[in-house]
């Protein structure tokens, strides 16, 4: 991973403070907010990463067939990026269609980072 993607992953990161324990969070702020179903967006909550398991990594990836992906690593694609944000938010798949081109760009880094940071 370069290292623009690892500041972008690295500045997305904080830490909440918990009972036990401190959690990572990985909240994007958007440069355009956009509205769906009625609802501003405003972030997005990318801290359910830490919990994605291959059940859910499998439905993105059908989801990616259903819309005509057929190509190797789609972990690194904008797509697969929303497909994700709008699973681990438990949203509609449609969640992200709305979202402005470089908030998109932002999802896609961060995500495609989370992935494949050492650590």
């Amino acid at each position: 991973m370069d290292q623009k993607n690892t500041n972008m992953l690295n500045e997305a990161t904080n830490t909440v403070a918990s009972s036990d324990e401190e959690k990572p969070t990985l909240i994007i702020q958007l440069y355009d907010h956009y509205v769906f179903d009625g609802e501003e967006v405003k972030e997005i909550n990318l801290s359910g990463l830490y919990d994605m398991t291959a059940e859910d990594m499998f439905a993105v990836d059908d989801q990616m067939r259903r819309r005509g992906y057929s190509g190797s690593n789609p972990e690194i694609t904008r797509l697969y990026a929303l497909l994700t944000a709008a699973r681990v938010n438990r949203k509609p798949w449609e969640w992200c269609n709305k979202m402005k081109a470089r908030d998109a760009v932002r999802i896609k880094n961060v995500v495609a980072g989370f992935f494949y940071m050492p650590g």
